[in-house]
């Protein structure tokens, strides 16, 4: 009896992540972007909105709704994923300060900053979060710590978002590239850790948005010898490097622990949260 729930169970989840890809490719990427030719945001915004109401449709089954999830309009969500962009910002600066004083690269602020383009990075980079934590720290992931344990969740969804990222970045023959992303994997248990304690999504999401808007549009790198490299971008703060492409050596392998090992101090630092300490948005 045991048996077959949890056979019903895995199918559920795995016919649920299905879905969600197929939903992901076929309604956004060849529906909306390829033939109705929808600009990127909206079609991603359509396809939140379409994983929304399938998890919605699959609690409803069970009598239950979005806030399994922690998606319910409470202020107390909103408070933590507000707190996620905050801490998940800050994490990020340190972090780029180490890895650019390991490699010998000035950090130097950019007086001709745009702070539109600054700011509009949290809208460009929304969607893009908002799909990728419903899919691996939603419904699917939540069901797979429920049927099995944490950390069985943690190494199924780590991998499929590692996976999910070297697909996207075209990384496969590219060893420096796959061993960068390998670090996603550590980004997930820092996010599926945030959703737990928090027992809300929008935890994850503020953090996974404040680490990607930190690193993508407060910080950008420009080359010293060709500043046309890495298309200058109007950032706040340069990190001026002199190498063309990573590559895998001595100072790369220590660069990518020293990130690990940021990344890790961070998930210890949720994981010792407990629910006697949880901070309260009233």
């Amino acid at each position: 009896m045991k048996k077959n729930l949890f056979k019903t169970q895995v199918a559920k989840i795995v016919f649920l992540f299905i879905s969600f890809v197929l939903t992901t490719f076929i309604l956004g990427g060849f529906v909306l972007n390829g033939l109705l030719r929808v600009p990127s945001q909206i079609a991603n915004v359509i396809v939140i909105i379409a994983i929304l109401v399938i998890t919605w449709q699959a609690y409803k089954k069970e009598g239950k709704n979005l806030s399994e999830l922690g998606l319910n309009p409470r202020l107390r969500n909103f408070g933590f994923g507000l707190l996620g962009l905050i801490i998940g910002g800050i994490f990020v600066i340190p972090l780029v300060y180490t890895i650019s004083f390991i490699k010998g690269y000035p950090v130097v602020f950019n007086p001709n900053f745009n702070g539109s383009y600054v700011l509009s990075g949290l809208w460009l980079l929304l969607p893009t979060v908002m799909l990728e934590e419903l899919a691996f720290r939603g419904i699917c992931f939540k069901k797979t710590v429920e049927i099995s344990s944490v950390m069985t969740a943690n190494i199924i969804f780590a991998a499929l978002f590692i996976l999910s990222h070297w697909l996207n970045l075209a990384a496969f023959g590219n060893p420096v590239l796959m061993t960068i992303l390998l670090i996603s994997g550590l980004g997930h248990v820092l996010y599926a850790t945030a959703f737990l304690k928090s027992k809300t999504l929008y935890f994850p999401v503020g953090l996974h948005l404040g680490n990607n808007w930190v690193s993508l549009f407060v910080f950008s790198n420009m080359h010293i010898n060709d500043p046309t490299i890495e298309q200058v971008k109007p950032s706040l703060i340069y990190v001026i490097s002199d190498e063309k492409n990573s590559q895998f050596n001595g100072q790369f392998i220590l660069t990518t622990i020293v990130t690990a090992i940021f990344f890790v101090v961070f998930i210890l630092a949720i994981g010792k949260w407990t629910p006697n300490r949880k901070l309260k948005f009233n």
